[in-house]
């Protein structure tokens, strides 16, 4: 094993690991926590880059099928088993990944049994699990002939075509459904990036780089264990040819013939480049077309982005296959099929996020525990890929890579450096080691107490009673110092007995009369959202009495205006369904809004200060809206010089 290879598995060891950590913070403290996510970007870092890029980028699988399987392309059948490969981990990876970003990991199963089959994220779930599993059956023969099981092996192969069919037409259609998915936001997502080619543009970019990406693993795979099957013998030697003209003799020098293996790999490199040439061209006609060109020439940041992404996916790696000096360059080629993979990741993150970030106003950038699982994910894959790459006939016979030359826990030491040598030679003492610094460092950077408070401050306490008949309550809305002891029934009294309650309870839980304040204005210092949408949907199908298999399905109707954007715009209001019972004494107290509540600080804060105001005079005290004559913790406290005179003067006192 080269020493590279071996710094590149090191690299992966402690990404995976470090992913590892992060998971366990996820999984234990939750998204909230743990992620930037938010209203305004529910899909970040997880969905995009691993689900649907990493999908993306293993379409290998059920393109190199189709020109092996359907075409009779049988000079490809040697990218078969890499392409599969490749195909089974990038989906597995994916089914992962989305295990982390839903909200409640432990009820993954419940699209299997509970169908909403208006869901085109219900189609995508099936199809990536069913694709997932053909996956596994086409490279079933290959670890059923490593373990020599020839008659399965030999079972298998004879339904490949029939399984490789299934598989194309499941990686199509959840490939197009996944860029269904973003035709919702067409408000929301720039106008570069939607269109209703999204389906078209989607598939099709997958199938082009998704076949870079096995040029690029096979490319690899040469450079680090069979360099002589892609450079040839004599790799970067000039040798001369003598050639003879007109009885003369010259002495032409040629670089030595490349190995057998390369003209398979610029054939496909080639296919995939004319793939991404298709693809270039739909695009260009799109921005004609959907009015996309004018926002391309705006010169903002998104038209730039759009450029770079247009060049890395389609126009370098299509220049670089087109020229004969690049095309039959193992670098030339390299690089075109690395640009693409990178240009379709970026492309896919663009549609997910990038776009959204002008309509949403904000930012969003990935916290430290995504970025780990994120790519914590993707180098566990890539140890799987060489490791089973290593030990089955993957891309030809096994290289046999090296292991413990004297077996686990059974290494003596003689001196300092053959305990060096020996660590830095073997792998799991290299693991080992790894995990021994990466761990601790991953833990003490990611966990989640030391960047989110943990103490629910931020999350109003409801009011407590002083007595058991509540006629004083003890208010300490962020468990802090800043308290007060508010005369309920005093209060009550004074402005006028039950028919007082509307001047603080100005609105209520339906059916409810007083509704406590922290009820609504749940957070110390920010705004809450009060809408149940869940609730709403439950409530309105049972109202009218909705049918149908999935009722809350056409519970929206009901509320927003047909055909149109399902937004808080095209909402009716509120008041319509909700005036007589959300407020007590049947009565509107003001224009309200019963979307978002203002913070606790303050709505207390401006229900009481204004009130106090307007008695400052009338009971003749100017000083009744300081801050002081409700909260008496912050009057000045004697200071310890003053203490200190009072306690001398005291003592002269008592003194004969």
């Amino acid at each position: 094993m080269s020493s590279k290879l071996r710094g590149i598995k090191d690299v992966l060891w402690g990404l995976a690991l470090a992913g590892l950590v992060a998971a366990i913070f996820r999984l234990w403290y939750g998204l909230g926590v743990t992620t930037n996510l938010s209203d305004a970007f529910p899909w970040g870092l997880w969905k995009i880059l691993n689900m649907i890029g990493g999908v993306a980028l293993s379409t290998s699988g059920f393109t190199v099928g189709f020109l092996v399987y359907v075409l009779r392309l049988k000079r490809f059948e040697p990218f078969m088993k890499p392409a599969i490969l490749i195909a089974f981990l990038g989906y597995g990876c994916s089914c992962l990944a989305l295990l982390f970003d839903i909200g409640l990991p432990h009820r993954f199963w419940h699209p299997i049994f509970m169908w909403n089959i208006n869901s085109f994220l219900f189609e995508v779930f099936w199809c990536v699990m069913l694709y997932f599993t053909v996956t596994a059956i086409e490279l079933a023969p290959v670890l059923f002939e490593r373990f020599r099981a020839k008659r399965i092996a030999d079972a298998l192969h004879h339904v490949a075509f029939v399984v490789v069919v299934i598989g194309i037409s499941l990686s199509s259609l959840h490939h197009s459904s996944l860029g269904s998915l973003f035709l919702v936001t067409p408000q929301r997502l720039h106008p570069l990036w939607y269109t209703p080619w999204l389906p078209l543009l989607f598939i099709t970019s997958a199938i082009g780089a998704g076949l870079m990406v096995v040029v690029l693993a096979k490319l690899a795979w040469a450079r680090w264990y069979e360099p002589l099957s892609i450079l040839g013998p004599n790799a970067g030697q000039q040798l001369p040819l003598i050639k003879v003209t007109n009885g003369a003799t010259s002495a032409v020098f040629t670089r030595g013939p490349e190995g057998p293996e390369m003209p398979r790999i610029r054939a496909l490199a080639t296919i995939a480049a004319g793939v991404l040439g298709l693809y270039l061209v739909l695009k260009i006609a799109d921005l004609f077309l959907h009015g996309g060109w004018a926002a391309l020439m705006a010169g903002t940041w998104e038209s730039w982005l759009y450029a770079g992404e247009l060049l890395l996916s389609a126009v370098l790696p299509l220049v670089l296959m087109t020229l004969p000096w690049s095309r039959f360059s193992v670098a030339g080629v390299s690089t075109a099929a690395a640009s693409a993979a990178a240009g379709l990741a970026l492309n896919r993150l663009d549609v997910g996020i990038l776009g959204y970030i002008r309509d949403a106003g904000s930012i969003y950038f990935p916290s430290l525990i995504e970025w780990a699982v994120g790519l914590g994910v993707v180098a566990a894959a890539g140890l799987t890929f060489l490791f089973m790459a290593e030990n089955l006939p993957i891309f030809g016979p096994r290289p046999g890579a090296p292991g413990s030359r004297a077996g686990w826990f059974r290494l003596s030491y003689g001196s300092l450096s053959q305990l060096w040598h020996t660590v830095a030679t073997d792998s799991l003492h290299r693991v080992t080691l790894i995990a021994v610094f990466v761990v601790p460092l991953a833990f003490v950077l990611m966990y989640p107490p030391y960047y989110f408070d943990s103490d629910p401050q931020a999350t109003v306490r409801p009011a407590k009673g002083v007595d058991i008949e509540r006629t004083s309550l003890f208010i300490d809305g962020d468990n802090g110092d800043v308290v007060t002891t508010f005369a309920h029934a005093d209060h009550q009294h004074r402005l006028g007995d039950s028919a007082s309650c509307v001047k603080c309870h100005h609105i209520s839980m339906p059916g409810d009369q007083s509704t406590p304040c922290s009820r609504c204005h749940r957070l110390m210092n920010e705004t809450y959202c009060i809408f149940d949408h869940e609730y709403h949907l439950s409530a309105v199908a049972e109202d009218k009495q909705l049918s149908g298999l999935y009722p809350t399905n056409f519970a929206c109707a009901e509320c927003h205006t047909p055909a149109s954007p399902k937004t808080s715009a095209s909402a009716k209001n509120c008041m319509e369904c909700h005036k007589d019972d959300m407020f007590p004494a049947g009565r509107l107290a003001g224009d309200q809004q019963l979307l978002v509540a203002n913070s606790y600080r303050e709505a207390m804060h401006l229900t009481c200060v204004e009130c106090h105001r307007d008695k400052a005079a009338e009971v003749e005290r100017p000083h009744l809206a300081d801050c002081r004559t409700c909260h008496p913790s912050l009057n000045p406290r004697p200071t310890e010089v003053t203490a200190v005179a009072r306690f001398l003067s005291r003592e002269q006192e008592m003194s004969p």
